[in-house]
């Protein structure tokens, strides 16, 4: 059982003596060791002597590289302060495990992680429908792994493939981020596989289904705000949930600008989006729509541009899919959404990209207009020393592209300048 100065560089480098497991403890704070596994799995526990009885005792602080060195000292001396107060920190740990819920964990889960992240509405309402609803009443203490693929299997036998993928990657997120705060000792999802095997979209509308599709899209069954989301998609190649969360502080119309702040990019990044004379006039529109709403309600105006019910907040990103998805239709075994092949939002976005390169866009410039990271991010060059942000480029990319589907939606050629020529 070494006895040394724990540092960061020690602990990413640490390995067993002889092959055996061992013990690091560290100098500095008392009881705290790293166990190295012949495995290489290393985890944190704190060694003690159980107030009352004299008893030697271990409890786990969690993994490494999980829990930084930092963190897992100052969770040590808290659990030595309660020791020293005449507490016994693993009964109580045990003793919480025990009456905290799978319901709880999630809930816990949502209000301190992931609130957090842009998709944060979308991974509560999964985590909640398809786990608190299922196993939410299963102690922590009991939890195993057969219950995590109970929840599972309900998804897939409702035939919600692609829903079932993202409730692992959620759940498997939320054991992990349990297990690294010591609500959970084991990580319950280590060696499963995600449930349904899936390979990468490539589905991209011709010319004459981006004809049809529109001309078809207002006989749907959708709200307008819905046919005006699925439009812009088209027209801006900005995402699905990016263009249902627009705000009216994000906009600046009169120069044609919208400003996706960093908190809504999926990178990160603010980007701004130059908008054509077309999609200003569809944002124009639904702005008047919401205005006449607040007033024929009586309400303060929402910031909102496309609100959801009671313009409490945004509509979601994900309702857009699911109102194309209603679409569907099947004949003799056969199915299409508003007369094509089916397609989703998100394939508007990978179509306006790939007609924009056959009209000769450059895919540098592609990328910068879809705030790809490959585009935005590829070095530390660009993403410390070059801040050129290619708007005259994006801008005349976006006007291109514009006049091209203009032209196909109404069955014509309209001429558009390019850089000193003519495009068709």
């Amino acid at each position: 059982m070494p006895t040394i100065e724990l540092t960061d560089r020690f602990c990413a480098n640490a390995k067993t003596v002889e092959g055996r497991q061992t013990d690091y403890f560290d100098v500095n704070t008392k009881g705290l060791c790293l166990r190295v596994s012949p495995a290489g799995t290393k985890t944190w526990n704190l060694v003690y002597t159980k107030p009352g009885n004299g008893k030697r005792a271990r409890m786990k602080l969690g993994r490494y590289p999980e829990i930084k060195l930092g963190k897992v000292r100052e969770k040590a001396r808290e659990a030595r302060a309660e020791i020293g107060e005449g507490t016994d920190p693993l009964t109580e740990k045990k003793a919480l495990a025990a009456s905290q819920t799978v319901a709880d964990m999630v809930e816990n889960y949502i209000a301190r992680h992931a609130s957090t992240k842009r998709s944060g509405d979308e991974i509560a309402r999964r985590l909640r429908k398809n786990v608190s609803d299922v196993i939410g009443t299963i102690k922590l203490s009991d939890l195993h792994r057969r219950d995590l693929t109970r929840c599972i299997d309900a998804v897939k036998d409702r035939g919600a493939h692609i829903e079932a993928n993202r409730i692992f990657e959620d759940m498997r997120a939320m054991i992990r981020w349990a297990r690294g705060r010591g609500d959970l000792d084991e990580n319950l999802v280590e060696g499963m596989k995600r449930p349904t095997e899936t390979t990468a979209r490539d589905r991209v509308l011709s010319a004459d289904e981006i004809k049809a599709m529109w001309q078809a899209l207002p006989e749907a069954e959708m709200r307008e705000a819905t046919r005006r989301i699925i439009r812009l998609c088209l027209i801006t190649g900005q995402r699905v949930g990016e263009i249902a969360g627009i705000t009216r502080d994000e906009l600046d119309l009169k120069h044609h600008l919208w400003t996706i702040p960093s908190s809504r990019s999926k990178n990160k990044r603010e980007h701004v989006v130059p908008l054509s004379d077309m999609a200003v006039e569809i944002i124009r529109e639904q702005l008047a729509d919401v205005e006449a709403l607040d007033e024929r309600k009586g309400r303060d105006p929402t910031p909102f541009v496309f609100p959801g019910p009671g313009s409490r907040a945004a509509v979601t990103g994900a309702s857009i899919p699911k109102a194309v998805k209603r679409e569907e239709v099947v004949k003799r075994g056969v199915a299409t959404i508003l007369g094509i092949a089916p397609w989703t939002p998100h394939d508007l976005r990978r179509t306006a990209a790939t007609h924009m390169e056959e009209i000769g866009i450059s895919p540098f410039v592609i990328g910068h207009v879809l705030n790809h990271v490959s585009a935005t991010k590829a070095s530390i060059t660009s993403r410390v020393y070059a801040r050129y942000d290619y708007q005259k480029e994006k801008r005349e990319a976006l006007d291109l592209w514009a006049g091209r589907l203009f032209g196909i939606v109404n069955g014509m050629a309209q001429i558009v300048p390019w850089r000193g020529g003519v495009s068709l």
